[in-house]
């Protein structure tokens, strides 16, 4: 099973799994229709940062994403996963969460509270990320290993974090924070600490996405290396057959 994010894991699943288990027996609830919500509430705050409503709009985004995890329980608990919601799920976060980030670097900008080359920098690197992360995990199902992510949880030669990499085990939890942490705290949590801590949010998040793509790089370097030596492999097999 693939490990939860840090801040689903001990933040969202404790009070989204038994919300969950209330709504899936209700007519007219279904996982589609959860995700449609939290797509409006990603728009109301991609346009609350844009306008400077900076509390509101950190507040709708934790509230978009709560509303997010929600419909993926929903679906398992009904038995109604489908290609095409999940297909769903996958475009209201790229949309909303690229929205948000845009948005909070326009009012950061008209603010002069940082200047336009960090967010032009930080939307590209957010793109080269997703481009990075997608492709990683396509080479790593080609490779049959599964999304390709580091085993940092399965490692024993650490014995500082050994409890702690324990009890992710235990969990099923990511050990360290990443992607979503990162969206949290930048989209969600500073903005609602005020102007200041937002904008510097808006720098974080550069430095996060360069490094971000800089690791799926070098992990998809090392998948392809691992499948061009299978494809060297197979015509010599196959002759001494």
């Amino acid at each position: 099973m693939i490990p939860r994010d840090m801040w689903t894991r001990l933040a969202i699943d404790p009070l989204a799994d038994p919300l969950a288990r209330v709504l899936a027996p209700r007519a007219g609830v279904t996982p589609n229709r959860v995700t449609a919500v939290a797509s409006l509430l990603g728009v109301a705050a991609a346009a609350c940062l844009a306008t400077g409503r900076l509390r509101l709009g950190g507040g709708l985004f934790l509230l978009r994403f709560f509303t997010d995890c929600l419909d993926g329980k929903i679906a398992r608990q009904q038995g109604s996963s489908t290609e095409r919601g999940a297909l769903f799920d996958v475009a209201s976060d790229v949309v909303c969460v690229s929205a948000a980030y845009a948005c909070l670097g326009l009012w950061a900008i008209d603010a002069e509270r940082v200047s336009a080359p960090v967010v032009a920098g930080l939307l590209v690197a957010l793109g080269c990320h997703l481009w990075a992360l997608d492709h990683r995990k396509h080479l790593a199902d080609r490779a049959g290993l599964g999304e390709g992510r580091s085993d940092l949880a399965g490692r024993t030669d650490l014995p500082l974090l050994d409890p702690w990499l324990r009890f992710c085990r235990r969990i099923r939890m990511n050990p360290v924070p990443w992607t979503v942490e990162v969206e949290t705290l930048v989209l969600g949590l500073l903005p609602l600490a005020g102007p200041r801590p937002a904008a510097a949010g808006l720098v974080f998040g550069l430095v996060f996405y360069v490094t971000a793509t800089g690791i799926n790089l070098r992990r998809c370097r090392r998948i392809a290396a691992r499948l061009d030596v299978v494809r060297r492999r197979e015509p010599s097999e196959r002759a001494t057959s």
